[in-house]
Protein backbone atom coordinates (compact mmCIF):
# COMPACT_ATOMS: atom_id res chain seq x y z
CA UNK A 1 0.00 0.00 0.00
CA UNK A 2 2.87 2.40 0.74
CA UNK A 3 4.06 2.05 -2.85
CA UNK A 4 0.64 3.08 -4.17
CA UNK A 5 0.50 6.05 -1.79
CA UNK A 6 4.01 7.14 -2.80
CA UNK A 7 3.06 6.85 -6.46
CA UNK A 8 0.00 9.06 -5.92
CA UNK A 9 1.91 11.72 -3.96
CA UNK A 10 4.50 11.93 -6.74
CA UNK A 11 1.98 12.02 -9.59
CA UNK A 12 3.06 14.95 -11.81
CA UNK A 13 -0.58 16.05 -12.20
CA UNK A 14 -0.55 17.12 -8.54
CA UNK A 15 2.73 19.02 -8.75
CA UNK A 16 3.54 18.45 -5.08
CA UNK A 17 6.98 19.49 -3.84
CA UNK A 18 7.02 17.78 -0.46
CA UNK A 19 8.94 15.27 1.64
CA UNK A 20 7.20 12.10 0.54
CA UNK A 21 8.23 9.65 3.28
CA UNK A 22 6.42 11.25 6.28
CA UNK A 23 3.37 11.99 4.14
CA UNK A 24 3.19 8.35 2.98
CA UNK A 25 3.19 7.17 6.59
CA UNK A 26 0.42 9.55 7.62
CA UNK A 27 -1.74 8.81 4.58
CA UNK A 28 -1.42 5.09 5.30
CA UNK A 29 -2.41 5.63 8.93
CA UNK A 30 -5.36 7.79 7.87
CA UNK A 31 -6.47 5.11 5.41
CA UNK A 32 -6.30 2.39 8.05
CA UNK A 33 -8.46 4.43 10.42
CA UNK A 34 -10.93 5.20 7.65
CA UNK A 35 -11.29 1.53 6.70
CA UNK A 36 -11.76 0.55 10.34
CA UNK A 37 -14.41 3.20 11.04
CA UNK A 38 -16.11 2.61 7.70
CA UNK A 39 -17.21 -0.78 8.99
CA UNK A 40 -19.27 0.96 11.69
CA UNK A 41 -20.38 4.24 10.14
CA UNK A 42 -20.87 5.40 6.57
CA UNK A 43 -17.78 7.38 5.60
CA UNK A 44 -17.28 6.34 1.97
CA UNK A 45 -19.10 4.04 -0.42
CA UNK A 46 -15.76 2.60 -1.50
CA UNK A 47 -14.42 -0.26 0.61
CA UNK A 48 -11.27 -1.01 -1.38
CA UNK A 49 -8.26 0.94 -0.03
CA UNK A 50 -6.74 1.55 -3.46
CA UNK A 51 -10.01 2.95 -4.79
CA UNK A 52 -10.27 5.26 -1.77
CA UNK A 53 -6.75 6.50 -2.48
CA UNK A 54 -7.34 6.99 -6.18
CA UNK A 55 -10.81 8.52 -5.91
CA UNK A 56 -10.81 10.49 -2.66
CA UNK A 57 -7.20 11.16 -1.64
CA UNK A 58 -5.99 12.00 -5.15
CA UNK A 59 -9.04 14.19 -5.74
CA UNK A 60 -8.47 16.02 -2.45
CA UNK A 61 -4.81 16.70 -3.24
CA UNK A 62 -5.82 18.54 -6.41
CA UNK A 63 -6.88 21.38 -4.09
CA UNK A 64 -3.20 21.98 -3.26
CA UNK A 65 -2.99 23.86 -6.55
CA UNK A 66 -5.27 26.59 -5.17
CA UNK A 67 -4.25 26.67 -1.48
CA UNK A 68 -1.40 28.54 0.21
CA UNK A 69 0.58 26.13 2.45
CA UNK A 70 0.64 28.41 5.52
CA UNK A 71 -2.93 29.70 5.34
CA UNK A 72 -6.03 29.05 7.44
CA UNK A 73 -8.51 26.82 5.60
CA UNK A 74 -12.07 25.89 6.50
CA UNK A 75 -13.36 22.62 5.04
CA UNK A 76 -17.16 22.77 5.08
CA UNK A 77 -18.99 19.43 4.96
CA UNK A 78 -15.76 17.57 5.64
CA UNK A 79 -17.37 14.13 6.06
CA UNK A 80 -14.52 11.62 6.15
CA UNK A 81 -11.99 14.45 6.02
CA UNK A 82 -11.85 15.15 2.29
CA UNK A 83 -10.21 17.34 1.18
CA UNK A 84 -9.05 18.78 4.52
CA UNK A 85 -7.05 15.89 6.00
CA UNK A 86 -4.98 15.10 2.87
CA UNK A 87 -4.27 18.84 2.52
CA UNK A 88 -3.06 19.00 6.12
CA UNK A 89 -0.84 15.94 5.65
CA UNK A 90 1.03 17.44 2.68
CA UNK A 91 0.97 21.00 4.10
CA UNK A 92 1.68 20.46 7.85
CA UNK A 93 1.83 24.22 8.52
CA UNK A 94 -1.77 24.64 7.36
CA UNK A 95 -4.27 25.82 9.99
CA UNK A 96 -7.37 23.72 9.39
CA UNK A 97 -11.00 23.89 10.51
CA UNK A 98 -13.11 20.82 9.70
CA UNK A 99 -16.86 21.51 9.75
CA UNK A 100 -19.14 18.47 9.92
CA UNK A 101 -22.72 18.31 11.20
CA UNK A 102 -22.84 14.55 11.91
CA UNK A 103 -21.55 13.64 15.37
CA UNK A 104 -20.23 10.18 14.41
CA UNK A 105 -18.19 11.57 11.57
CA UNK A 106 -16.80 14.23 13.89
CA UNK A 107 -15.71 11.47 16.28
CA UNK A 108 -13.82 9.88 13.40
CA UNK A 109 -12.19 13.18 12.46
CA UNK A 110 -11.17 13.81 16.07
CA UNK A 111 -9.61 10.33 16.18
CA UNK A 112 -7.65 11.03 13.00
CA UNK A 113 -6.36 14.33 14.37
CA UNK A 114 -5.30 12.64 17.62
CA UNK A 115 -3.76 9.49 16.12
CA UNK A 116 -1.87 11.35 13.38
CA UNK A 117 -0.77 14.01 15.90
CA UNK A 118 -1.99 16.79 13.63
CA UNK A 119 -1.51 20.26 15.12
CA UNK A 120 -3.59 23.38 14.48
CA UNK A 121 -6.69 21.40 13.48
CA UNK A 122 -10.15 22.17 14.87
CA UNK A 123 -13.15 19.89 14.40
CA UNK A 124 -16.53 21.65 14.64
CA UNK A 125 -19.63 19.49 15.08
CA UNK A 126 -22.06 22.06 13.71
CA UNK A 127 -23.84 23.14 10.57
CA UNK A 128 -21.90 25.88 8.79
CA UNK A 129 -24.95 28.14 9.05
CA UNK A 130 -24.65 28.02 12.85
CA UNK A 131 -20.95 28.91 13.16
CA UNK A 132 -20.12 32.18 14.87
CA UNK A 133 -19.41 34.94 12.38
CA UNK A 134 -16.17 35.89 14.13
CA UNK A 135 -14.43 32.73 12.86
CA UNK A 136 -12.41 33.90 9.88
CA UNK A 137 -10.34 31.92 7.38
CA UNK A 138 -8.14 32.70 4.39
CA UNK A 139 -9.94 30.11 2.27
CA UNK A 140 -13.04 27.93 2.38
CA UNK A 141 -13.04 24.63 0.48
CA UNK A 142 -15.87 22.37 -0.63
CA UNK A 143 -15.59 18.98 -2.31
CA UNK A 144 -19.00 17.36 -2.72
CA UNK A 145 -21.22 20.28 -3.68
CA UNK A 146 -24.53 20.68 -5.47
CA UNK A 147 -24.21 24.31 -6.54
CA UNK A 148 -21.51 26.97 -6.60
CA UNK A 149 -23.82 29.85 -5.64
CA UNK A 150 -24.90 28.14 -2.42
CA UNK A 151 -21.24 27.62 -1.50
CA UNK A 152 -20.37 31.27 -2.12
CA UNK A 153 -23.32 32.53 -0.08
CA UNK A 154 -22.44 30.18 2.78
CA UNK A 155 -18.75 31.15 2.76
CA UNK A 156 -19.01 34.93 2.56
CA UNK A 157 -19.14 35.64 6.30
CA UNK A 158 -16.06 33.51 7.04
CA UNK A 159 -13.78 35.37 4.64
CA UNK A 160 -12.10 38.77 4.66
CA UNK A 161 -11.89 40.76 1.41
CA UNK A 162 -9.53 38.84 -0.85
CA UNK A 163 -10.38 35.53 0.83
CA UNK A 164 -10.89 32.54 -1.42
CA UNK A 165 -13.52 29.88 -2.02
CA UNK A 166 -12.24 26.77 -3.77
CA UNK A 167 -14.64 24.14 -5.03
CA UNK A 168 -14.80 21.45 -7.64
CA UNK A 169 -17.02 22.50 -10.53
CA UNK A 170 -20.43 20.89 -9.95
CA UNK A 171 -21.39 18.33 -12.63
CA UNK A 172 -23.39 19.90 -15.44
CA UNK A 173 -22.77 23.48 -14.26
CA UNK A 174 -21.41 24.96 -17.48
CA UNK A 175 -22.33 28.61 -16.98
CA UNK A 176 -21.66 30.50 -13.76
CA UNK A 177 -24.12 33.24 -12.85
CA UNK A 178 -22.35 36.34 -11.48
CA UNK A 179 -22.27 36.76 -7.72
CA UNK A 180 -21.97 40.37 -6.48
CA UNK A 181 -19.80 39.33 -3.55
CA UNK A 182 -17.21 37.28 -5.46
CA UNK A 183 -15.11 37.28 -8.60
CA UNK A 184 -14.16 34.07 -10.39
CA UNK A 185 -10.40 34.47 -10.16
CA UNK A 186 -9.28 31.23 -11.77
CA UNK A 187 -10.54 27.98 -13.24
CA UNK A 188 -7.89 25.32 -12.73
CA UNK A 189 -8.07 22.36 -15.10
CA UNK A 190 -7.72 19.04 -13.27
CA UNK A 191 -8.16 15.36 -14.05
CA UNK A 192 -9.18 12.49 -11.82
CA UNK A 193 -6.72 9.67 -11.20
CA UNK A 194 -8.39 7.78 -14.05
CA UNK A 195 -8.21 10.77 -16.40
CA UNK A 196 -11.67 12.32 -16.19
CA UNK A 197 -11.38 16.05 -16.90
CA UNK A 198 -12.87 18.62 -14.52
CA UNK A 199 -11.87 21.91 -12.95
CA UNK A 200 -11.46 23.73 -9.66
CA UNK A 201 -13.24 27.07 -9.40
CA UNK A 202 -11.33 29.65 -7.38
CA UNK A 203 -13.39 32.66 -6.27
CA UNK A 204 -12.10 35.76 -4.49
CA UNK A 205 -14.27 37.79 -2.13
CA UNK A 206 -14.73 41.36 -3.29
CA UNK A 207 -13.70 44.27 -1.08
CA UNK A 208 -17.08 46.00 -1.36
Amino acid sequence: MQETISHILQDPRLGLDIKVAPAVSQVEQYLQLLLKWNQKINLTAEKDPEEILKKHVFDSLQYCRAIEPGSCVMDIGSGAGFPGIPLKIVFPELELVLVESQRKRCSFLETVVRELKLEQVTVLNVRAEDISEDRQSDAVVFRAVSGAQECLNLSARFLPPGGRVVLKKPPGESQMDPNPGFLLQEEVSITSYHGVASSLLVFEKCST
